[in-house]
């Protein structure tokens, strides 16, 4: 609410519809992922939705150096929720648990979630004071490099999973580890970034 009122919403209505509409642009486009996330793939996804998210913010920096009309301001943040819900926020725990091993779920699934509270509490506790700093552009010029850096980790770093079952990547990595021991290979080998139907 504070960044609509500066950026020119001064009616409590109008930044209730503000909110509403950012909430609204949230929900539709996590449903649209869901049917899409078997088919389409979850890296295509991630990669889409960073690379978006990245645009996105940066470009709203810009609406607060320009100062450009509360309208674009709103319709910039929709765009910011959807190109998140559309990838990095519905599917991130999912790739994460895709990629670990069984053995490994528990405690690698554990610290992702913390690692994720602990990043939105720090998000939320220092977004306010960051702003004061560097303005409210250079606040979303700081969220979009973020963005940028996780757009290439997704590309660099990130395999498919989509049409692999868990046993399936599973018996991937075990026979990857086995290749590694038998200097044949390594894990890379076999779960590296992938287009989609790899595993199909």
């Amino acid at each position: 609410a504070d960044f609509l009122a500066r950026a020119g919403l001064q009616s409590p209505e109008l930044r209730l519809l503000g909110n509403v509409a950012v909430g609204c642009s949230k929900l539709i486009p996590e449903l649209i992922a869901m049917r899409l996330v078997d088919g389409v793939g979850r890296r295509p996804l991630l990669m889409t939705s960073s690379f978006l998210l990245t645009v996105t913010t940066f470009l709203m920096g810009v609406a607060f150096v320009q100062g450009w009309s509360p309208v674009v301001v709103i319709v910039l943040l929709c765009l910011i929720m959807a190109s998140f819900s559309v990838g990095v926020g519905p599917f991130t725990f999912l790739c994460a648990s895709e990629n670990l091993a069984l053995s490994e779920r528990a405690w690698g699934m554990t610290m992702c979630a913390a690692a994720n509270r602990c990043t939105s509490g720090l998000v939320a506790l220092t977004a306010v004071s960051i702003s004061e700093w560097l303005t409210d552009a250079g606040l979303f010029f700081l969220y979009g490099s973020a963005g940028l850096a996780a757009l290439v980790f997704y590309c660099r770093v990130v395999p498919e999973t989509s049409g692999a079952t868990l046993e399936e990547l599973a018996a991937a990595r075990a026979q990857a580890a086995g290749n590694d021991d038998d200097g044949r290979g390594n894990e890379g080998d076999l779960l590296e970034p992938q287009p989609i139907g790899t595993f199909a």
